[in-house]
């Protein structure tokens, strides 16, 4: 066992907390593409990813809304896992129109220099696993594994570049997707918000 290995990952592990508010300091593109390869970066000529999926599916897909990043114009772009690059797909967001559907006051998702938001296919493994659960809640339940998974990744990957982040899940499904500009057979499964730490 590779003891200085086990002792970063413990590190990692232990200062890894959620953080709510971030300077106005853009994040470098190599820094965010590494984030994005932390959540859903292809590992495999075969597409494995560094997030498990049942059944190899990979339902999900990082939708990046891009206010600071040096090298990247504002906006909304996609990450393609297979080609490990962000493609712009709109403008950026109007100011307000995530925190308008979220749940609460979630000013973070504003103030937040990118906001990684995941996303899944949900029918696709609500489809696949109709045969184990017919209601669909076995399909939804790996959706929802999976994307934790790829939260907790891109977590530990900011904690260790010294940076922060949150994970919001508390929004309107719809109006959400909307905010998001998501294409019909998406629907957003969490949001995590990166950024330099207020100090």
């Amino acid at each position: 066992m590779d003891t200085q290995n086990t002792a970063l990952l413990k590190d990692l592990l232990s200062t890894r907390r959620s953080v709510r508010t971030f300077s106005e300091e853009p994040l470098s593109l190599a820094v965010l593409e590494t984030f994005l390869y932390a959540g859903q970066g292809c590992t495999s000529t075969d597409g494995r990813r560094t997030a498990p999926s049942a059944h190899a599916l990979h339902p999900l897909v990082l939708r990046v809304v891009v206010r600071q990043v040096e090298g990247l114009a504002p906006g909304v772009y996609t990450y393609d896992s297979l080609a490990g690059k962000l493609s712009l797909i709109a403008d950026l967001t109007e100011d307000g129109l995530l925190n308008s559907a979220a749940l609460g006051d979630e000013k973070w998702l504003e103030d937040a220099p990118v906001v990684i938001a995941i996303v899944a296919e949900r029918a696709l493994a609500i489809d696949h696993f109709a045969a184990q659960q017919a209601d669909g809640l076995r399909g939804a339940r790996y959706v929802d594994f999976e994307a934790g998974a790829a939260a907790q990744n891109m977590y530990l990957a900011v904690t260790a570049a010294g940076l922060g982040g949150v994970v919001v899940m508390g929004f309107d499904d719809i109006k959400m997707k909307e905010a998001l500009r998501l294409e019909r057979p998406f629907f957003p499964v969490a949001l995590f918000c990166v950024g330099h730490p207020l100090k």
